[in-house]
């Protein structure tokens, strides 16, 4: 190892506990989520990038301080880190390497431009494999995100779906038993999938039960009044029927007019309405 070479890697290396101790307090200030990482951990990670950085300038060999950069890059894309969090590392790191070089030539005057080159060179192949790791990894964070989004919505769409199941009773006769607390979203999306089915099995009788259905407000109240005039637009007839005596208050208080839906006490008198309807009954078996 040439002396000066010798002479500025036992320079940086007496001062490493000091430089890495500011190069720590400077990230935290400057970017919100390195101050959100724990110091202790923080400080590990910058004294390794300073000493493998030191061990690269006096031995030449980079591989130590390019696994690093590649490792430190991938965690902190894995940890919600962003490009401009990358690059203010990068530029600090430069900014306390030179200040070192330039502390060590104030009292040696021996430093050239080969040694210059060396250390930017150095810095730049770290940079390099510090934003390519990072950017591999977000965007391999990024797809899983999109990967996990898209699954949640399927699995919404499938909760849904079997929060309001539409069933096919008898031809041309479709049954809806609402069961749990209904807000003004699922409410929209009752009356789209009651009009496709509708529109699919060309049905001319429509049950809507509520019977689990514990309160009704307004908007509720308007969109089920909503859903059985489009569904009667679209040539069905609705039979509203599980009216319960704290419901039936609430649509009364609420002038909520039922005219034009024919309402049934249970699902039993229901389905006898539709069959009536239809032209069947339900009656014992002669023996």
């Amino acid at each position: 190892m040439p002396q000066v070479i010798a002479n500025i890697v036992a320079f940086c290396e007496a001062r490493l506990v000091e430089t890495a101790e500011r190069f720590t307090d400077e990230l935290r200030n400057r970017h919100a989520n390195y101050a959100a990482m724990d110091r202790a951990v923080l400080l590990q990670a910058v004294t390794t990038s300073l000493k493998t950085l030191i061990q690269a300038i006096g031995t030449g060999d980079l591989k130590p301080f390019l696994d690093h950069a590649r490792s430190i890059g991938k965690a902190r894309a894995s940890s919600g880190f962003i490009a401009a969090d990358m690059f203010g590392a990068l530029n600090e790191l430069r900014r306390i390497a030179w200040s070192l070089i330039e502390d060590f030539n104030r009292e040696h005057q021996t430093v050239t431009v080969n040694h210059v080159r060396r250390l930017e060179d150095i810095i730049h192949a770290f940079g390099q494999e510090l934003l390519t790791s990072f950017s591999v990894m977000y965007r391999d964070v990024q797809l899983q995100i999109n990967d996990q989004a898209a699954q949640i919505a399927a699995q919404q769409q499938t909760i849904r779906e079997l929060s309001t199941p539409i069933l096919p009773l008898y031809e041309g006769i479709l049954v809806v038993p609402l069961v749990g607390v209904i807000d003004s979203f699922r409410a929209g999306q009752i009356m789209e999938r009651l009009l496709t089915a509708i529109a699919e099995r060309q049905s001319d009788i429509v049950i809507i039960d509520i019977t689990g259905v514990p309160v009704i407000d307004t908007a509720v109240a308007n969109y089920l009044l909503q859903a059985a005039r489009a569904a009667q637009l679209i040539g069905a007839q609705v039979i509203l029927v599980g009216i319960g005596p704290e419901i039936a208050q609430t649509l009364v208080q609420l002038g909520v007019d039922l005219s034009g839906i024919q309402v049934g006490a249970t699902l039993q008198t229901g389905i006898e309405l539709a069959l009536q309807r239809t032209g069947h009954e339900i009656r014992p078996l002669q023996r």
